[in-house]
């Protein structure tokens, strides 16, 4: 749909984007296999979310306001904007 417009990022997915490309390795694979046996990694994902668990209320403002930035930026751009969920096809 030309017309859709994707939301603004909250303050998780800000911190996570950033979190992914300092820990993502320079022209490593993103995928590796394991020899059997061998413990699976955590992804990416998990790991982030441990770090901003582990976040000082300090640093998670910070990435408050970031997502208050990129929210306000977004509504300037699309003033007309609103939040409007598909319906499921498997809801009652």
């Amino acid at each position: 749909d030309p017309n859709w417009v994707a939301r603004p990022r909250n303050e998780f997915i800000l911190f996570r984007c950033d979190y992914v490309r300092k820990h993502t390795k320079e022209g490593g694979n993103k995928r590796s296999r394991r020899t059997p046996g061998q413990e699976a990694e955590k992804t990416l994902s998990k790991l982030a979310a441990e770090a901003w668990r582990a976040l000082s209320n300090g640093d998670r403002a910070y990435w408050r306001e970031q997502a208050n930035l990129e929210r306000n930026d977004h509504a300037r751009k699309y003033p007309d904007y609103r939040y409007r969920p598909k319906k499921s096809a498997t809801a009652r």
